[in-house]
């Protein structure tokens, strides 16, 4: 049986972007989700307006480098009181610096992040 292009039309437009959509979808649920602290939700509600929490638990900086991508992303645009600067700093230090990096998962440095 032959497919028509009002079938390969049907695949094209409705189909593969469903099977992609769910895909994207399964693969974000599959996050680790961001450890309970003071800041918890804050960094929940000011990081991941524009990105997943992954991005942020993949991550094993130190509070150097966490201090960096906090200026950088203040730059892009996210909402980061001065006031809770320091308490950010902490729980991302804490909970995702270097020594939390799991045996054999290479650090990753903001450079590789971009």
């Amino acid at each position: 049986m032959a497919v028509t292009a009002w079938g390969y039309n049907l695949l094209a437009r409705v189909f593969l972007p469903v099977v992609l959509f769910s895909f994207l979808s399964l693969a974000g649920a599959q996050t680790k989700p961001l450890p309970p602290g003071p800041m918890q939700a804050k960094v929940k509600a000011t990081c991941t307006q524009c990105h997943n929490a992954s991005r942020i638990t993949e991550q094993h900086l130190s509070r150097q480098e966490w201090s960096t991508e906090l200026d950088k992303m203040t730059s892009l645009g996210a909402d980061i009181q001065h006031a809770d600067r320091a308490a950010l700093l902490n729980y991302l230090s804490k909970n995702f610096g270097p020594e939390k990096a799991g045996k054999g998962a290479p650090k990753k440095s903001a450079e590789e992040t971009k």
